[in-house]
């Protein structure tokens, strides 16, 4: 996009605009740096003061991120996630125009401990509860390690395909439909394990969501425990 002295269109707002269409055609990609502001002036062919008035409501709009002594980079898209509904991860992904993907790293029968036997409503002497643990992914970036334990009854998920599946779309096959969730937030950091597959540098913030999803009728409980990266996610209620 060329610059326009003639336009009655100010040059920083020209300016802001070619770089919103340089993100937007994939020259600038998310969690990338931009060029200096000088580079930026010497393709632009305007003054640093006219950069600078373009690039602050970029920074103001979280679609630029300005990073002390390192400069300026694009924001990694965000997944906005109601915490007050019950949906899954991958139609939220395909809500945001993201592709959703998924990498199973465990999947097993467990013994179960007194809070999972309490939370999953099941007999002090129940043996097994099963274990799915996999990792989430929105357009091909990991965002979440998702941790899921279901009563023995779901034993019907270990003959399923579970990489890039839904999970309520498997459920839903077996008429199994969840519609209520409570759920607990805090922030924790990440292990060393933790960010290798998330591919965020150790101890990096992460959103630590801890729920208990029921069906209408009350007859199907599992218990998920999920940890996002905490600048990948918008929260709302």
């Amino acid at each position: 996009m060329s610059i326009d002295e003639n336009s009655p269109t100010p040059l920083y707002r020209q300016v802001e605009e070619a770089i919103l269409q340089l993100i937007d055609n994939g020259e600038y990609k998310p969690g990338t740096k931009i060029p200096t502001e000088g580079e930026l002036c010497e393709r632009f062919g305007v003054s640093r003061v006219t950069v600078r008035k373009a690039l602050g409501p970029l920074a103001d709009k979280g679609v630029l991120e300005r990073r002390t002594g390192k400069g300026t980079f694009v924001a990694e898209k965000r997944l906005s996630r109601s915490l007050s509904t019950v949906m899954s991860f991958s139609d939220m992904c395909r809500m945001q125009g993201c592709h959703p993907g998924a990498r199973t790293l465990r999947l097993d029968l467990t013994e179960p401990e007194d809070d999972d036997l309490k939370r999953l409503r099941l007999s002090d002497d129940t043996e097994h509860i099963l274990l799915l643990q996999r990792l989430r992914y929105a357009d091909s970036m990991p965002v979440m390690i998702e941790t899921t334990k279901f009563p023995e009854s779901f034993i019907f998920l270990m003959d399923e395909d579970l990489d890039d599946s839904s999970l309520y779309e498997l459920l839903a096959k077996h008429d199994i439909r969840m519609t209520f969730s409570r759920k607990m937030l805090d922030i924790k950091l990440a292990n060393y394990k933790e960010s290798k597959y998330l591919k965020v540098p150790d101890r990096h913030p992460l959103l630590r969501i801890d729920s208990a999803a029921e069906s209408a009728d009350g007859r199907f409980v599992h218990l998920t425990h999920q940890l996002c990266v905490a600048d990948r996610f918008k929260l709302y209620i």
